[in-house]
């Protein structure tokens, strides 16, 4: 007798159970060794290079930190985020997240996803989570791996802004170039002033 409708070939379609103690080994294996609720900078960018990717240069590296709910600290990971991005892509091992590394290219990203996940990029690379700005070297650096090929004019904008009379760049001005990126992608920078506003 089948019962709410379903029948036992669907259920076995379901995916497997996670198990959790295979999750809270891997993040302790990176995991600080002075405050094991937390997986700092450090040991982030050795859990991706384990995972075959460079953190330095791959905006997959990124996206993981981001699939992976890092909110609370700039630049690192609370056991709780792990856990709970860990879930949401039911993964609970180094294996099966790596099977899924394929799929975080920006590129299969729409707008709206891809703006999210370019927001977090400027809180995840805050020095504290007080910090309102970044420096703008490190905003230069960043823009080509986040942005990679889609805005055909990241390298010259990034030349512009290294001209620029500021310091340090806020929220508002990263995300800012997000939307005009979006808007000046098919034109040119003829009619745009070296002093204007980004």
């Amino acid at each position: 007798m089948r019962r709410f409708g379903r029948s036992s070939s669907s259920r076995a379609e379901e995916p497997p159970e996670l198990d959790l103690s295979s999750s809270n080994a891997l993040f302790d294996k990176y995991a600080d060794e002075d405050d094991l609720a937390w997986m700092p900078m450090t040991g982030y960018f050795n859990f991706a290079t384990d995972l075959g990717l460079d953190p330095e240069k791959d905006p997959k590296a990124l996206v993981l930190a981001w699939k992976l709910k890092s909110a609370e600290k700039p630049g690192e990971i609370k056991r709780e985020e792990f856990l709970a991005g860990m879930g949401q892509m039911h993964v609970d091992s180094a294996a099966s997240l790596k099977s899924l590394i394929p799929s975080f290219d920006t590129g299969f990203m729409e707008h709206k996803e891809f703006r999210d996940f370019y927001r977090f990029c400027f809180k995840f690379n805050r020095e504290d989570a007080q910090k309102k700005t970044i420096e703008k070297e490190l905003v230069v650096g960043l823009l080509p791996i986040v942005l990679g090929a889609r805005f055909k004019y990241t390298e010259s904008f990034c030349e512009f802004l290294g001209q620029a009379p500021v310091a340090r760049i806020s929220a508002d001005e990263w995300n800012s170039f997000l939307e005009f990126s979006k808007e000046f992608d098919d034109k040119t920078f003829d009619n745009i002033e070296d002093d204007g506003a980004w």
